[in-house]
């Protein structure tokens, strides 16, 4: 069957007592956003002027990596702990690249030591370095971490760039693939020309998924137990137009099924900027666009929340805790 016409907009219902989320924006700020009543507060001592702030959540804590504006840079990023509304961040020095660690409670770096030598290091935010780590090359891309190993992205930003799984102690990879769309729990998923392929990372085993939309490669969030996937087949050329398009599905890997999110697929003017997903420690899937909106997998319909979400470049954000 053909696929269905994308909505206008992001549909659901305004929550008579709220949706009860508050998000960490990566504006340069950045802003602690309450979804019921808009900006809450600007936390003091972060860069400001022309940079840009990428967003992570690890665990209950946001790490934010401070990107100055040029395309090509000179010198690692800073990394930056957010410590709360009040409070200016705490550093973690500077790095190439910084990712969660499978804990929530540490963040694996790439450290640059001198020109053209840097290495692989395991940090905790409460007790600072855990690990100096094996060599590893400048241009590796730290994603995240599983119980079964790190995912990384080697040659990050080159054409020639690969995905790989390895043991962060050894540096020994453990599965490497063209693409590999994300990992956890027990599962990870590859990109594939017309279909998806689901590792279980328990023995290694695979399974070819046939795409529930058509479309470039999606972008995996997956829920803070690893349980549900989202999945966004996004288009930023839909119908080879200028119209940008949204199209989140969510997988259960144990099955593996395929579930619709409501009001899917729309269109969209946040794909670039002031959009992106994150999961709630209630569970639920909270989506920016244009305001904050939540939705409880088996709910009907999404809840919108009150307060616009401020404009600008920024993209990406964190549910907190």
């Amino acid at each position: 069957m053909p696929p269905p016409a994308p909505l206008a907009e992001l549909s659901g219902i305004h929550a008579t007592g709220g949706i009860g989320v508050s998000a960490l924006l990566p504006t340069v700020g950045p802003t602690l956003f309450d979804a019921d009543r808009g900006p809450a507060a600007t936390p003091p001592g972060y860069p400001g002027g022309d940079v840009r702030l990428d967003v992570v959540r690890v665990g209950k804590h946001v790490v934010l990596t401070v990107h100055p504006p040029y395309s090509r840079d000179a010198e690692p990023f800073e990394i930056l702990e957010y410590t709360g509304t009040s409070s200016p961040p705490r550093s973690l020095g500077r790095a190439w690249s910084a990712g969660p660690d499978a804990g929530g409670e540490g963040v694996w770096l790439i450290r640059q030591d001198a020109p053209d030598d840097c290495r692989l290091e395991h940090d905790s935010l409460a007790a600072g370095e855990l690990s100096h780590g094996q060599p590893a090359s400048c241009r590796t891309r730290v994603r995240t971490e599983t119980a079964h190993g790190l995912l990384i992205t080697i040659n990050a930003g080159a054409a020639e760039s690969t995905d790989a799984l390895i043991e962060p102690a050894t540096g020994r990879t453990i599965r490497q693939s063209p693409r590999i769309l994300g990992a956890a729990g027990d599962w990870m998923l590859l990109d594939g020309l017309t279909d998806l392929t689901l590792v279980n990372l328990r023995d290694n085993s695979s399974e070819k998924l046939s795409r529930p939309s058509i479309g470039a490669a999606p972008t995996v969030v997956p829920s803070r137990e690893g349980t549900i996937w989202a999945v966004d087949f996004a288009d930023s050329a839909y119908r080879h137009t200028n119209t940008q398009t949204r199209d989140i599905w969510l997988l259960r890997p144990d099955g593996p099924t395929w579930d619709h999110a409501p009001g899917m697929p729309y269109i969209t003017e946040h794909l670039n900027h002031g959009g992106g997903f994150d999961w709630s420690d209630a569970g639920d899937l909270v989506l920016a666009d244009g305001v904050l909106a939540a939705w409880h997998p088996g709910e009907p319909q999404w809840r919108l929340s009150a307060a616009a979400l401020p404009q600008g470049s920024w993209s990406g954000f964190a549910v907190l805790p």
